[in-house]
């Protein structure tokens, strides 16, 4: 039986939406900025991340600009499939490709990885793994094996708890799951690598895929700023910046 939403309801709803999008524009945007837009209503000018961003655009008479000026956006606008507010992390494309997915790629403002350690590989893609760490030491087992793949193009980064110091092990307080899986990020000195060669990162997955405790994989292009959370009621919208 479909369950339907009373009108109350659904304002509510859209009136914390717009709250979170008014903290949004009150936080990152200044007159003249030029946006990067993804699914989302934003009444203005800017380069359409998604074929759902270029329509709406299109519908609500938004005056966008040509791709080659994406360089030029200092921020890129749009909706999260998942936030994670323990883990400090938002999945962002995981319903839909990009209409436009070199956009992001492109950006400066949003697109640089921080890091304390000022290593060459913030500046290359990253492959986030998932992987089996039920005992103490069991993940470094597993993290040896993917260290000869990507040995002289990868460094293997363990994934602390958010707040923590940036450590290859972790820090004293590296992440794990509930399910007993800890985070794995290689990041490449350059573009995506295997044994060396230059290779898709479909391929790239089937091999890592073939070593003992990797549970999962994904690959991080870049990363975000900032989430902003709609919440309904008197809480009023949540930013959260990473």
């Amino acid at each position: 039986m479909p369950v339907l939403q009373c009108s109350s309801q659904q304002n509510t709803i859209a009136e914390s939406k717009r709250a979170a999008a008014k903290a949004c524009v009150d936080r990152f945007i200044c007159s003249g900025t030029l946006l990067g837009l993804g699914p989302g209503e934003m009444d203005v000018v800017g380069v359409p991340v998604c074929d759902a961003a270029a329509h709406e655009a299109a519908f609500h008479g938004v005056p966008l600009v040509a791709d080659g000026r994406a360089t030029e956006a200092a921020v890129v606008v749009a909706d999260a499939d998942q936030f994670d507010m323990k883990a400090n992390a938002a999945l962002v494309g995981c319903a839909a490709e990009p209409q436009q997915p070199d956009v992001p790629r492109l950006l400066a403002a949003l697109t640089t990885r921080g890091s304390a350690s000022g290593s060459s590989s913030d500046t290359g893609p990253v492959l986030v793994l998932l992987v089996e760490s039920s005992r103490a030491d069991s993940w470094e087992e597993h993290a040896e094996q993917l260290d000869d793949i990507f040995l002289g193009d990868a460094e293997l980064w363990r994934r602390s708890f958010a707040g923590q110091p940036e450590n290859p092990r972790g820090g004293d307080h590296p992440y794990v799951s509930p399910q007993g899986y800890t985070i794995v990020d290689v990041r490449f000195y350059e573009g995506l690598k295997l044994y060396g060669e230059n290779e898709p990162y479909d391929k790239i997955a089937d091999e890592v895929q073939q070593v003992a405790g990797v549970a999962g994989h994904g690959l991080l292009i870049r990363r975000a700023a900032a989430a902003v959370i709609a919440r309904p009621g008197d809480e009023g919208p949540q930013v959260v910046e990473f």
